[in-house]
């Protein structure tokens, strides 16, 4: 799937943020603190195309992340502050 180009600054800064791609104990948090900014097609769609996964997949992981394997708010707040380093989230993101 071809990534539609009003997300390719999104994926250009995570790939900033991930440069080696992103690690396991990073991918749940991420999933929950990107919930809280894109639309569920979109945040599969960039995090598909950055870690070179299917969409269903994503989908299914981020569902599953905002609920029955949800990660413990120490990663989720990394996870925000390594991004807002970056760029992609305000640094004065709403708690979850």
């Amino acid at each position: 799937m071809q990534l539609p180009e009003p997300l390719r600054p999104a994926l250009d800064l995570l790939r900033q943020a991930y440069p080696r791609g992103v690690p396991e104990r990073d991918y749940l948090p991420l999933l929950v603190v990107l919930h809280e900014h894109f639309a569920e097609g979109n945040l599969a769609a960039v995090v598909a195309e950055l870690t070179d996964g299917e969409t269903v997949v994503v989908e299914n992981d981020a569902a599953a992340a905002m609920s029955t394997r949800r990660p413990d708010r120490a990663a989720v707040e990394r996870v925000r502050a390594r991004l807002a380093g970056y760029g992609l989230l305000p640094d004065d993101a709403e708690d979850d």
